[in-house]
């Protein structure tokens, strides 16, 4: 059987608007991703104090499993207007975490991560595994993730 569908092209924009002492600093940076075939937008909200599993990458994909060697881009929306929340992007072997205030969002561009336990730069990466998104406030947090990849 023959695919019906069609690839895209997914454009990302990033823009930032600033005005100091009169010096204007705005800057626009777009990439252009060939060749999507598959884009999954997901709404989520996190209860309070858990953290959740919300998407998982393998090599051969199944379900609602994404192909990590696909993947080209990722973004993870936290959506509250006050709180904040806690992004994992995890290997097999490794986790790399960030604080997204109310309002952030983090991408990724590919399917590779890592981290250290200890102050010392990371110089190699791995396939991500997962990403687990950790709500540490007394009510529930909305978060928006989009996933994007060829040859789904």
């Amino acid at each position: 059987m023959a695919t019906t569908v069609s690839k895209a092209s997914l454009v990302v924009t990033v823009t930032e608007q600033i005005t100091l002492n009169g010096t204007i600093y705005d800057q626009n940076t777009t990439k252009t991703i060939g060749g999507i075939t598959g884009y999954d937008k997901s709404v989520f909200t996190l209860s309070s104090g858990v953290s959740h599993n919300v998407a998982e990458f393998v090599s051969l994909p199944s379900g609602d499993k994404h192909d990590v060697e696909n993947l080209k881009y990722l973004r993870v929306t936290n959506l509250d207007d006050t709180n904040g929340i806690v992004a994992s992007f995890a290997s097999s072997s490794a986790a790399a975490g960030l604080n997204m205030a109310a309002g952030a969002s983090a991408v990724i561009f590919d399917g590779k991560v890592n981290g250290v336990a200890s102050k010392t730069p990371m110089t190699t990466t791995a396939n991500l595994d997962t990403v687990y998104l950790h709500n540490p406030h007394h009510s529930g947090v909305d978060v928006e993730l989009v996933v994007a990849s060829r040859n789904r």
